[in-house]
């Protein structure tokens, strides 16, 4: 129908395939050094220093590192399946899972170097950021799950305060979290289609203790 949107699993396989395919473009062509407004920005930040701020930007640090949001997705799917809330629960659990898998396997092959002023520890790969990975994905997928007020203002404040504080502590560029905001909201897209989908197959089949008596 003209005018009508694109299937969710669409946009979302198009969004990762748009973050392959900038990864190849790095890996392949030797667009490792920063380019675009990587360069204009990371100066920019470097010049707004401010101790505040650096505390802000460390502690996010920790808040989106992978034990911090280990913990946060498990409390959060473990309230889920308490409140029978199923489908969801394995919404977030596999967006995050699948997010953060597809994020380590895509930095592997890339390994495009970090900016080599960074201001806190990190990997050697900088290409996409996990941090902000993890972040869309888990917010998207909550958003997803609960199309409310609040689950839209989490996303909408998240994901920006997330990669803008990775850009502040200078340990990725501009696309690498521009990648990685695209990749976590991508894979869950494609998860929450996923699920939706088995679980309207699931419940279209008759259980076995139903099912008609012929003959």
């Amino acid at each position: 129908m003209i005018g009508s949107r694109p299937p969710a699993a669409f946009v979302g396989a198009l969004g990762i395939s748009i973050v392959i395919v900038a990864g190849l473009v790095i890996a392949t062509t030797g667009a490792d050094l920063p380019f675009g407004l990587d360069q204009p920005w990371h100066d920019f930040l470097v010049a707004q220093h401010n101790p505040v701020a650096d505390a802000v930007a460390r502690f996010l640090n920790i808040a989106g590192g992978t034990l911090s949001m280990t913990i946060v997705t498990v409390v959060i799917v473990a309230g889920l399946a308490a409140r029978r809330h199923f489908a969801s629960a394995v919404s977030v659990a596999l967006t995050v899972a699948v997010a953060s898998g597809v994020a380590s396997l895509i930095k592997t092959a890339v390994a495009r170097p970090r900016p080599t002023d960074g201001i806190v520890p990190a990997g050697s790969t900088s290409f996409p950021s996990g941090h902000t990975t993890t972040a869309a994905a888990i917010t998207v997928a909550l958003a997803i799950a609960f199309p409310y007020v609040w689950s839209r203002v989490l996303a909408a404040v998240w994901i920006p305060l997330m990669a803008v504080s990775r850009n502040y502590l200078l340990v990725h560029w501009l696309s690498d979290v521009l990648a990685g905001a695209v990749l976590g909201a991508s894979v869950a897209l494609v998860v929450a289609a996923s699920v939706s989908a088995g679980r309207a197959r699931i419940l279209k089949e008759p259980s076995p203790d139903r099912a008609p008596i012929t003959g």
